[in-house]
């Protein structure tokens, strides 16, 4: 299930970043079209950029990976019991070092994951909120 999490944080991040970078986008063109006749009513002011504390990563950190040693092939059926244990015991031991670098890897994702479940969570209630003054607005 915390692999669904990370996933569901990664993704929410990435839109979060696309959105922040056409956010970011000037508000005319290049090449503006010939003058126009102004709006009858200014544009609403845009809201304040977000904090430093709020604002993604520039770059990603490299990916880490892990130094576990993968054993060889299966010895087969004609390999000594020697051999086979040899192998068995290297394979449990990869496989222990996988599930080892796995844990630690949840470990130091888990504030990450909780900190976007939170900001997750606190745009749901601002946008509910968001709603309901619209609906008082309306008197509906």
């Amino acid at each position: 299930m915390k692999h669904r999490s990370i996933a569901l944080a990664t993704a929410i991040l990435a839109a979060g970043i696309a959105t922040s970078s056409m956010a970011q986008q000037p508000a005319t063109p290049a090449n503006p079209a010939p003058a126009s006749p102004a709006p009858a009513s200014p544009a609403p002011a845009s809201p304040a950029p977000a904090s430093p504390a709020t604002a993604p990563a520039k770059s990603a950190a490299p990916t880490p990976k892990h130094n576990c040693v993968k054993p060889s092939e299966f010895p087969g059926n004609l390999a000594s019991d020697n051999q086979r244990r040899t192998w068995q015991k290297s394979y449990v031991d990869y496989v222990e070092c996988l599930k080892t670098f796995v844990k630690e890897q949840q470990a130091l994702a888990e504030p990450h994951v909780r900190a976007s479940n939170e900001a997750i969570e606190e745009h749901n209630n601002a946008i509910k909120d968001y709603n309901a003054q619209i609906e008082k607005a309306k008197g509906n």
